[in-house]
């Protein structure tokens, strides 16, 4: 009987072959390894597309809209009109500081010109008096009305319905603003607010020539439409501008959101590479078991197509069978995921779109046609004499390429799936690295083991199987070593990663700062705070400074290409003195001056790539109008997520004596602040009290339920460390089988089998154990140093516990495995060891 060339039938032959690996359990250790890397990538793609709407929602109310386009010179009426033509909600504000007088006293304010429709997302709050609870307005302050913050009555000792003279108007204070949704943060703002109509900030003349106004454009509408009119405006007419997102109005938030990010991230990718091993491990061990039957077909006339269409069949049901089951454990692990995300996302989420879903099943096809179709394929290659002859065909599957398609299908998944190169790119070549270290390691591991056992003789029974086998043995330490790399990683070291990075925002924080301390009140305010909080925090002089030039040379605006950076390097900055490095700061280039300092300059790293800043630099700042110039000698990475009074620039000690600064501290009130607040207020009226409570509050939950979600994301990778620890003991198991049989028929004793053989186990295992725990530690170190910029001691512990972890799971596993064979008679063993 000689097999046909229809489709049909290769079609049967090829459901029939899948029934019959199914039974005998050869594909399921692939199909689970496809399933559990598919319901990672669709669980993350499905928290992004969901949880992502609403986090661009919250993050829109920071800035009162979608976008907002950013200018020094007022925004011109043609950028207006083209908003609105493309569908877009817009409205402009302007905000600048000037001086308001409200009978014999006069303050300086920060006075803010708002349209109707502002703000376009979150809420404006006033109150119609002092201790009149607040609520929403409905829109900004009428033409002819001021509405002001209540500070501003406790400096100017006024009541609302008093005039407050602006410029050329006096206008009445007709409410209290409580709350504005782009309030600015605490160093960008430090005068009382005085909230205005557009109409009416044109009759005040303080929109002159020569005023430092910020105009800003807001903007929300639909995603395409805000896309069309950024890429519009890029060519538009006009002057400068910055266009701004939400997301990037809190530097604090800003991190927490990206390491948790960039730790879901990496579980993610984790389980794909992982994953990755297992099906390459399960496809050279399933391509194995098919070749006396690929020989029995090419007997029987089929030809390599024929071969190579039954091949591709059975993996594609295989990979659509595990996408499918991967792709709705995925669903339900992203509604997990979203109900321990909790209260940070609103109540009303957007569906879940098919995009995911069909992204999972590509991805699960893609990985088995990268990762196991290579080894597969060259199964077309069996020559018909192996059906008379055994060792015809034994080096078929004998090849390096499969493995390099497989890093490179791995490589673009990678890199697909992050979204972020740098991310992609560390984990790649940690796993890379890890991998050669497991493989040379083991080499000279095997080496060393046959060497042994030449000097002992028969002595050591359980080193001949490592000595007959030693490519074999390679390969199941470098898998095995793979696999509990993953699982320390994950759990282990997860633990401590996630525990640093709670620890980054401490219980302590500040949820409240102090502004505008004269000198004469720091003492009184410090003793105040001694008796109340029993606390002494630290108080920083503040002075205002602007760049004027770098290396003796004068800076303008037209010297940087972007407008974020002509604006960083060219706005108003706090700065401030101290003598040592603040404790969330850390030097990376330069270093931080000794007890004698000279003239220098100490800069964020953020704010010397914007300015062009290096170290080394001459810097010169005006300072009250003076110009005051210095070496930068140190940049600092700053972490934003503490909340404590942080700098962009911070000058050393004598440098800005002459000038008159004000001081600020930052303090945690806790549940005094009711109490505390009032004292303050009455004993220092001319202090600002601002409350960060809330985003102090939002940091914290990202980060206790970012945890949770990368837990639970942490277990599909711990999943996958299984599987690929699985197949990688199959891997041996039919030679190991076939010797014992024969070790039987000789008359060795079922005891001394198992012993020599959890022996052989357990050896490989300590090996590949103490290589993963290495590997783990220095990769969770390397990670939380480096990608989650967190205070990660090199955790030893691991590598000890790796090397006994896996001498106890191989062990285990495999005597698990094996235990049915040493029990069945000798010619059973060897009937099954020739299959």
């Amino acid at each position: 009987m000689t097999v046909g060339a229809g489709s049909r039938q290769t079609a049967r032959l090829a459901w029939r072959f899948l029934r019959c690996d199914i039974a005998a359990g050869r594909l399921g250790t692939l199909a689970a390894a496809l399933a559990v890397a598919v319901a990672a990538v669709t669980a993350v793609d499905w928290l992004a597309e969901r949880a992502g709407a609403a986090a661009t929602q919250r993050a829109a109310e920071l800035i009162a809209a979608d976008r907002v386009v950013r200018t020094d010179e007022p925004i011109p009426e043609a950028w207006l009109a083209q908003a609105r033509e493309r569908g877009l909600a817009a409205a402009r504000t302007a905000v600048f500081p000037t001086v308001a007088v409200a009978g014999e006293r006069s303050q300086l304010v920060s006075l803010k010109a708002v349209e109707p429709g502002y703000p376009l997302r979150g809420e404006l709050r006033v109150a119609a008096a002092p201790g009149v609870a607040d609520q929403p307005a409905a829109g900004g302050p009428p033409p002819g009305r001021v509405w002001v913050a209540p500070r501003l009555l406790a400096l100017l000792e006024a009541e609302l319905g008093e005039r407050l003279r602006l410029g050329e108007r006096a206008l009445p204070m007709a409410r209290l603003v409580t709350a504005e949704p782009d309030r600015a943060g605490p160093f960008d703002a430090l005068a009382p607010r005085a909230l205005v109509a557009w109409e009416t900030v044109e009759e005040t003349g303080l929109l002159g020539r020569g005023s430092r106004v910020r105009y800003s454009l807001l903007l929300a509408g639909e995603p395409e439409a805000l896309a069309a009119y950024t890429a519009w405006l890029r060519e538009a007419a006009g002057p400068e501008r910055e266009v701004v997102r939400g997301e990037e109005a809190q530097p604090g938030i800003r991190r927490a959101v990206e390491r948790a990010e960039r730790f879901l991230g990496l579980a993610a990718l984790l389980t794909v590479v992982v994953a990755a091993a297992a099906v390459l491990l399960t496809a050279r061990h399933y391509a194995a078991a098919q070749l006396d039957r690929i020989a029995v077909l090419r007997v029987l006339g089929a030809g390599q197509r024929r071969i190579v269409a039954i091949q591709v069949l059975i993996l594609a049901a295989v990979a659509l069978g595990a996408g499918a089951l991967g792709t709705g454990a995925g669903f339900l692990l992203h509604h997990a995921m979203l109900a321990l995300l909790g209260d940070l996302l609103p109540p009303q989420l957007p569906g879940a779109g098919p995009g995911p879903a069909l992204y999972g099943v590509g991805f699960a096809l893609v990985a088995a046609g990268g990762f196991a179709l290579p080894t597969v394929l060259r199964l077309r290659r069996v020559p018909p004499m192996r059906v008379l002859r055994r060792s015809a065909g034994a080096g078929t599957l004998a090849s390096a390429l499969p493995y390099l398609v497989a890093a490179a299908v791995i490589a673009a998944l990678a890199f697909v799936q992050a979204g972020d190169a740098r991310l992609a790119a560390t984990l790649l070549g940690a796993v890379g690295a890890a991998v050669a270290v497991l493989a040379v390691a083991a080499i000279w591991a095997v080496r060393g083991l046959e060497r042994l056992r030449r000097r002992s003789g028969a002595g050591l029974l359980w080193l001949t199987g490592v000595s007959r086998r030693p490519g074999a043995a390679v390969v199941q330490v470098v898998a095995v070593g793979v696999g509990l790399t993953a699982l320390l990683l994950l759990s282990v070291v997860r633990e401590d990663l996630l525990a640093a990075w709670q620890a980054g925002i401490p219980e302590d924080a500040p949820d409240t700062f102090l502004l505008d301390i004269a000198p004469g009140e720091v003492e009184p305010l410090r003793a105040l705070l001694a008796a109340e909080l029993g606390a002494e925090p630290p108080f920083y002089p503040v002075v205002q400074g602007r760049l004027a030039a770098i290396n003796g040379r004068e800076v303008a605006p037209e010297d940087y290409a972007s407008p974020r950076a002509r604006r960083t390097a060219t706005r108003e900055l706090n700065l401030t003195w101290r003598g040592r490095l603040p404790p969330d700061n850390r030097v990376t280039a330069g270093r931080w001056w000794g007890d004698d300092p000279g003239a220098e300059w100490s800069v964020a790293r953020e704010y010397a790539e914007q300015a062009g800043l290096a170290v080394g630099d001459t810097l010169t700042l005006r300072v009250d109008g003076e110009p005051v110039s210095g070496t930068v000698t140190s940049l600092r990475e700053v972490d934003w997520t503490t909340f404590n009074a942080n700098f962009f620039v911070i000058a050393a000690p004598g440098m800005l004596g002459a000038a008159q600064p004000d001081y600020l501290t930052a303090v945690r009130l806790g549940d005094a602040a009711d109490r505390l607040l009032p004292r303050l207020s009455e004993r220092f009226p001319a202090v600002t009290p601002l409350d960060v409570s809330a985003a102090l509050a939002t940091a914290r939950r990202i980060v206790r339920q970012g945890a949770r979600v990368v837990a639970l994301m942490a277990g599909l990778a711990l999943a996958a460390g299984a599987v690929v620890l699985l197949a990688a003991l199959r891997t041996a198991a039919a030679e190991r089988r076939f010797e014992a049989s024969l070790m039987r028929a000789l008359g060795a004793s079922r005891r001394r089998l198992a012993a020599a053989a959890v022996a052989e186990l357990a050896g490989t295992g300590a090996l590949a154990g103490l290589l993963a725990g290495a590997a783990a530690a220095t990769g969770g170190y390397l990670a939380g140093r480096y990608l989650f910029d967190l205070a990660y001691p090199f955790p030893w512990g691991v590598i000890g516990l790796g090397g006994g972890l896996g001498a106890v799971m191989v062990a285990v596993v495999g005597w698990l495995g094996a235990r049915r064979d040493w029990r069945a008679s000798p010619m059973a063993l060897l009937r099954r060891g020739e299959g």
